[in-house]
């Protein structure tokens, strides 16, 4: 019987049958994590990596041999083939010039290459000696090549982090050449299926070879694979293949000098966390919320006290807050409110037994998301709506009270230009604002959702990464300025003028096309060994932190939704399940033994945080800021600016977030009190490594350069001319 050689660095490592599910409020949302139940496993093209030269295989009854290799920095990597499994861990050892460096019980698992860490070699050529600890005598020896020119090119690892996949498919770093700071993918993989790789969102070429970068940012990497065109995604016939890596990089990014404006920079002491849970709640400096803005979000560490959040810029905390009074917290009421029953339930109850269900607390905040209905009400709904909302603000007149589900009097419509819609059709909507929920129309009787609601939510959830257009964008690229269109409008409604205009976020990519799921990679010290669970796709740190200051600059504030409790500080309590709402995982012990009924074995302070979130600390980062120039949002009035490009001023009016849409250009605003401003510009279309420095007018007829990088938002503030 002949034996078919078994790689170890097997592509089709996780796609795993079945679903994937996660709880929004109270509902189960489910979808096809892979889409099609029959699938291909692609295998790598592994052209460009040296070969090995086998010295000695000294197990035939493993054959195991070393076939390629890759030089990260002064890591190392090599492909290994055998016929046999459980071999991993490997006693490793070095070899070069009579110098031997040796590593112990090195773990090893599919979808990765051996890694030997921090190699201490010179230039040339140099053996290495592979002995597996899973099988008594199964060991190899090969000679490979070590470049001595490419040992320091990856920045050292204490300044950057990186969380997010980790396996052959994408391996993103930071490397230094002739002084300039590049993001390399050293994988490349390569399966012959279309590849598509963004940075933020934004499809780029060449980052095998690197793209030039600025430290002090932290840049969104994923790597998507499909057999098909990239425009085809949504077929969840096609096998699709996600990788996302996210990757911070200390440092000070160089500013443009002195001019008439002051640039609010991202602070020195500003960095995500470098542990899974998020750190702002303690390393943030404290400061007051800023007057007369909503900032709603969640505790998101169970080991920090809530009293933390409050004391850094949060206005609201969620309903599960017991310790503080309800005008202090936010609530979101979703099915559950009413037990899940269906629409047709609703539309019967009398008024008598609509509003007993009325009774509610006083919170500060209320929000309904009543998912299981259409987004445009029945009137039967939309009566019953208006006699339970009647009750509640009666009884809390205070109450910010508003529908999320249902939307605002104008909902947003996502305005883009690559779905194929004219931007410049929803001109007129500045001339004659009106309503186009139709649950804002009045019923016969003459009641209506208009009288009701104080706070318009407009949704900037991160919307799909495809189909893309010449340029790289995505309909994602859109969002921030259909919903400052949006909003705008809402403004324009005589019967809201009064009231307060949010943005509503959250901070992951929701799947709408039975997606695959993004492999999340856990290192975990007790036990020792490799954690992967399925996530979802995170949204880049630069997008949330232009929805965090337009919010606030703009307009009244943010509802940063959060879809689980507070985390412990046990960065091991992950408490695996087979039922664990369909969440794929797989565990590879270090020692290539201990079961997986070992992981989480401490739990007891609670488990652990599920995902990086760093999105949520630049949400706060954006709070942060805003707070520096509370002196001029507090009283001051909006006014978008003139900006010259190719050569021309363009004039701002009042459409201009449609215009910029329309033309995939610059968005410059500002904020003016007296003679003091605040300007707020973004570039939600170039290359994500673009640097583009702009000539901008201010009212007083000076003008001044701002600087706008990748997809970044800019704050700056000046003094006019009297």
């Amino acid at each position: 019987m002949t034996h078919k050689k078994k790689v170890l660095t097997k592509t089709s490592l996780l796609w795993l049958g079945g679903i994937f599910a996660f709880l929004i409020g109270s509902g189960l949302w489910a979808w096809n994590r892979f889409g099609p139940s029959g699938h291909k496993t692609y295998v790598q093209v592994t052209e460009g990596f040296p070969l090995a030269r086998t010295l000695d295989s000294a197990s035939h009854a493993c054959d195991l041999v070393i076939r390629r290799y890759r030089q990260v920095g002064r890591e190392m990597q090599f492909e290994l083939a055998a016929n046999a499994g459980g071999l991993s861990p490997y006693d490793v050892s070095i070899t070069q010039n009579g110098k031997t460096q040796t590593f112990r019980a090195i773990p090893h698992r599919y979808g990765t290459w051996l890694t030997v860490p921090d190699v201490d070699i010179a230039g040339g050529e140099a053996q290495i000696s592979v002995s597996s600890l899973g099988q008594q005598g199964c060991r190899t020896t090969a000679a490979f090549n070590f470049e001595a020119s490419l040992a320091n090119e990856v920045v050292d690892p204490r300044e950057w982090i990186r969380q997010g996949s980790k396996d052959n498919w994408l391996d993103v770093r930071p490397v230094r050449k002739d002084g300039k700071l590049y993001l390399r993918d050293f994988a490349n993989y390569n399966d012959n299926r279309t590849k598509v790789v963004m940075i933020d969102g934004i499809a780029v070429q060449g980052l095998e070879n690197g793209i030039e970068i600025k430290p002090g940012y932290l840049y969104s990497v994923t790597a998507r694979w499909i057999d098909a065109p990239y425009n085809d995604w949504w077929n969840a016939a096609k096998n699709r293949t996600v990788r996302q890596q996210n990757i911070w990089i200390a440092g000070k990014p160089e500013q443009s000098g002195a001019n008439a404006l002051t640039r609010i920079p991202i602070p020195d002491w500003f960095s995500p966390s470098r542990g899974i849970n998020v750190d702002f709640d303690t390393k943030f400096p404290e400061f007051e919320p800023i007057k007369d803005k909503l900032v709603m979000q969640y505790r998101l560490n169970n080991y920090v006290p809530s009293e933390n959040y409050y004391k850094r810029g949060i206005r609201y905390l969620s309903n599960t807050e017991k310790e503080f009074p309800p005008e202090k917290l936010h609530y979101t009421a979703t099915p559950n409110y009413f037990g899940d029953k269906d629409e047709k339930w609703f539309a019967g109850l009398s008024q008598e037994q609509v509003e007993a269900l009325a009774g509610i607390p006083g919170f500060g905040v209320y929000a309904y998301d009543f998912e299981f209905w259409s987004q445009h009400y029945p009137k039967e709904v939309i009566q019953r709506l208006i006699w339970f909302s009647r009750v509640i603000k009666k009884n809390h007149p205070h109450m910010y009270l508003m529908d999320y589900w249902g939307g605002g009097a104008y909902t947003n419509p996502h305005i883009n230009t690559v779905g194929g819609a004219n931007p410049k059709d929803f001109i007129k909507d500045y001339s004659e604002p009106k309503s186009n929920n139709p649950n804002f129309d009045p019923l016969p009787n003459g009641d209506s959702f208009r009288d009701i609601f104080n706070t318009v939510p407009i949704d900037v959830y991160p919307k799909p990464m495809f189909a893309v257009d010449n340029a790289g964008n995505s309909p994602n690229n859109f969002v921030l300025l259909s919903a400052i269109h949006s909003l705008r409008i809402n403004r324009l409604l005589p019967y809201q003028k009064n009231n307060k205009f949010i943005f509503y976020g959250w901070n992951r990519y929701m799947p709408l096309y039975k997606d695959p799921i993004v492999p999340w990679n856990y290192q975990l010290t007790d036990p020792k060994g490799e954690l992967i669970m399925n996530q979802l796709e995170m949204m880049p740190a630069s997008q949330a932190l232009s929805f965090s200051l337009f919010s606030l600059i703009l307009f009244d504030g943010y509802y940063l939704w959060h879809d689980g409790g507070p985390s412990a500080q046990n960065p091991n309590a992950y408490k695996l399940s087979k039922d664990m709402w369909g969440w794929g995982y797989e565990w590879y012990p270090a020692d290539g033994k201990t079961p997986e009924t070992e992981v989480g074995r401490n739990t007891s302070g609670g488990t652990a945080a599920p995902y990086w979130d760093f999105p949520t600390e630049y949400y706060v980062l954006g709070n942060w800021m805003a707070k520096q120039v509370e002196d001029v949002l507090t009283g001051g009035t909006n006014q978008d600016l003139a900006f010259q490009l190719d050569g021309q001023w363009i004039q701002p009016k009042k459409e201009q977030a449609l215009l910029a849409i329309d033309g995939k250009q610059p968005f410059v605003t500002s904020i003016v009190k007296g003679n003091l401003i605040v300007v707020l510009a973004v570039d939600s279309f170039q290359q994500p490594s673009a640097l583009r420095k702009m000539k901008i007018r201010l009212p007083d007829g000076v003008e001044t350069e701002i600087e706008l990088y990748g997809n970044w938002p800019s704050l700056y503030r000046g003094t006019l001319k009297k």
